[in-house]
């Protein structure tokens, strides 16, 4: 009898992932909170913590909230996260681990176990994936106690998505097939905690948009309607907004400008203006002052652990402004931080080794979820002799033969990186070489550099930001790679706002940045598309459905046929692997970039004192979803 009910309750587990739910209620009729709030309690502050939590709370045990989580453990209530911030209004660390979507797959990405709901209890999606049917946790409440109900999202479409001054760009994103000439979603409102999103084409990716694309979290869909309705010209009238105008130096009827300063999404949590705002994070903004953010626990926070506790564990996290990226990590190094973030590379693993002891912290080195460093040229970029050479695949196919990808993942990772999957990894200058003088560029200078069509030496000019510390010195090692071949290339570090400039402006030859490889799967990064930097003019006319830029090549339409495809398709099922491999394969094939390495590791350090991370060592799961689980994080002592 005893198997027989185990067996029933694993089913209902896999059922419940098969149709998105993940909140399955295991009979808890009390659960525990934080001593913190045990005593607002008891003081007639807030109410008891059963009535603060939604019927179903989201519940997290091993596994549940990053998939390699073999040292999950009940844990304790207390303390304060030390963290640091390099920005003054963000984090991306704390952004990540205080962040909340829709919906979820286990470490993110994980999609072979299932996308199930996390703020919403659930969906279900039609046989055609044109119709999704969404379902909030009944009984869930914003951070002041005010509940939650599907009011909220007909605010978020209808006020907000729907009204010009708000939004005069309905998002992509929220398009038939995520594209921006496809038709806008349709919302319909089942009930107080049941609502349908409709599109007239399949988008069975929708979902993987909702749990983890772009980092984006629920505040497109989801708004504090009670709250932000005070802001809003459709519920409040502009007499009583013209002094908030007035006192913001708005002009006295722009109340579109003054809703968009209150309307704190998930992108601004870090912005003093969060202070007071509801949200659904596990901890709010308190405190803003003289560089430091001080965030306390959300006491209606709707995860609870396996044991019935609440979460978060920890009560407060403290976020030091430190915009010198040295001192930073200096402080790291000191003691002062209880988790560094992605804030090193592998040539810095020494030093933090060798000061883990007296730092009394654990060095920890994840999978990045990016690939490091990337090399564009700009196959869109206004010069005839340019386009000619850089749109010969024969000229792309030497450069990516002429790059020593084993030199440079010793170098500069430590022997902690892998071939890329997305372009060929071989190194073969001797065929680099042949490449180039079949297609012309046989005849040299006195110097012994490569003459274009035109006579004149050719010249591969990278403008870099240096976004990363590896960008700027791995450029430059490419740049030694490609003159190696007879190819004189340059490299010139530039201002990030200059870069930006330019970039924006078409006027970027070649540059370096990043690429979401690791995680295209989830089909919410589209970075191999032109519109990343090489070839921008092609990603305007498919854009603008030939409106503005040029119309590309049979090739880069190819790309985005695949794209288009997949994202039809649920993600993680048979049918959209089979689509990506292709797209992989296609990639491959015409190589419209080169990178540097794929899969590759950085090294970070936790506070010994934490609990539920890793111990130490190379971890293979991603470090971004470490953060990601930031929730469940105890200090032991």
């Amino acid at each position: 009898m005893k198997k027989y009910l185990i067996g029933l309750v694993l089913l209902s587990l896999v059922l419940s992932v098969f149709v998105g739910f993940n909140s399955v209620s295991f009979g808890q009729k009390k659960y525990n909170e934080s001593p913190m709030l045990a005593e607002l309690v008891k003081q007639g502050k807030l109410p008891p913590v059963e009535e603060r939590l939604p019927k179903d709370p989201y519940i997290v045990g091993p596994g549940e909230l990053v998939s390699e989580d073999n040292y999950f453990k009940v844990g304790k209530y207390g303390g304060t996260l030390r963290l640091a911030q390099g920005e003054p209004n963000f984090d991306p660390h704390l952004f990540i681990g205080n962040n909340e979507p829709l919906l979820w797959a286990p470490s993110g990405f994980d999609f072979d176990k299932g996308i199930r709901g996390n703020i919403l209890k659930g969906f279900k999606i039609s046989g055609d994936y044109k119709t999704f049917t969404f379902y909030l946790r009944e009984g869930l409440k914003w951070s002041d106690g005010y509940p939650v109900t599907t009011e909220d999202v007909q605010f978020a479409y209808e006020d907000v998505l729907l009204n010009d001054k708000l939004t005069p760009i309905f998002p992509a994103w929220l398009r038939d097939g995520g594209r921006p000439d496809g038709k806008p979603m349709k919302l319909e409102i089942i009930d107080k905690y049941t609502f349908r999103i409709k599109f007239t084409e399949p988008y069975g990716s929708f979902p993987a948009m909702l749990a983890i694309s772009q980092w984006r979290g629920y505040t497109t869909l989801l708004k504090p309607k009670h709250y932000l309705k005070q802001f809003h010209i459709k519920y409040t009238p502009i007499e009583k907004l013209r002094p908030l105008l007035k006192e913001l130096g708005y002009e006295k009827d722009e109340w579109w400008n003054l809703f968009t300063y209150k309307d704190v999404d998930n992108w601004e949590m870090c912005r003093p203006e969060a202070i007071g705002f509801p949200v659904l994070y596990a901890w709010r903004l308190v405190k803003a002052e003289k560089g430091v953010l001080i965030y306390e626990r959300n006491p209606y926070y709707f995860k609870v652990d396996i044991a019935g506790n609440q979460l978060p564990y920890i009560d407060k996290i403290e976020d030091v402004v430190v915009p010198d990226f040295q001192m930073l990590m200096m402080k790291g190094l000191m003691g002062e931080l209880d988790y560094l973030g992605e804030r090193s590379s592998m040539r810095d693993l020494p030093v933090i080794k060798e000061k883990e002891e007296a730092g009394n912290y654990t060095v920890v080195i994840p999978k990045m979820h990016r690939t490091p460093t990337t090399f564009y040229l700009n196959l869109t970029y206004n010069d005839p002799v340019w386009r000619r050479v850089v749109r010969d695949i024969r000229f792309r196919r030497a450069l990516n033969l002429a790059i020593n990808r084993k030199e440079m993942i010793e170098k500069f990772y430590l022997g902690f990186a892998s071939l890329p999957k997305e372009i060929p990894g071989e190194y073969d200058p001797k065929e680099a070489n042949r490449l180039l003088d079949s297609m012309g560029l046989n005849k040299r200078d006195s110097e012994g550099w490569r003459l274009g069509p035109d006579g004149k030496r050719f010249v591969i000019p990278f403008e870099v930001a240096g976004h990363s510390v590896e960008h700027l010195p791995m450029t430059e090692l490419l740049a030694e790679y490609w003159k190696k071949i007879g190819i004189y290339t340059t490299v010139k570090k530039v201002e990030p706002s200059l870069w930006s400039q330019r970039n924006a402006a078409n006027e970027l030859k070649a540059t370096t940045l990043w690429c979401h490889e690791t995680i295209w799967r989830s089909l919410g990064w589209d970075d191999f598309l032109p519109s990343n930097f090489w070839g921008p003019l092609w990603a305007t006319w498919m854009s603008t459905q030939g409106k503005a830029g040029e119309e590309p090549p049979p090739e880069v339409k190819k790309l985005y046929q695949l794209w288009n495809q997949a994202i039809k398709i649920p993600v993680g099922t048979p049918q959209s692997k089979k689509i990506m491999d292709e797209l992989y394969s296609h990639l491959r094939r015409n190589v419209f970039w080169f990178t540097a390495a794929g899969d590759s590791y950085y090294p970070t350090f936790f506070s010994k004192k934490l609990g539920n991370v890793p111990a130490g060592g190379k971890w293979d799961g991603l470090g971004i979803s470490l953060m990601y689980s930031m929730e469940q994080w105890y200090f032991k002592e």
